[in-house]
């Protein structure tokens, strides 16, 4: 079984999945776009629809 890396969020109040974008979590959250968030440092996944420096996909192990 796998267990997706998880965080309390201060802004959202409940519990956010780290495996995703920052994007991502925030579309499933409700929060706006120009919102700081606090855990951004710490979400691993890659957002696919924009395009994507070679460096920065080695980076997270691509």
């Amino acid at each position: 079984m796998f267990d997706s890396p998880v965080a309390p969020c201060p802004v959202c109040g409940e519990m956010v999945l780290l495996d995703e974008t920052q994007r991502e979590c925030a579309r499933e959250h409700g929060c706006h776009p120009d919102t700081p968030c606090p855990l951004q440092k710490y979400f691993t996944g890659i957002d696919f629809s924009v395009a994507q420096s070679k460096e920065k996909l080695r980076d997270k192990g691509y």
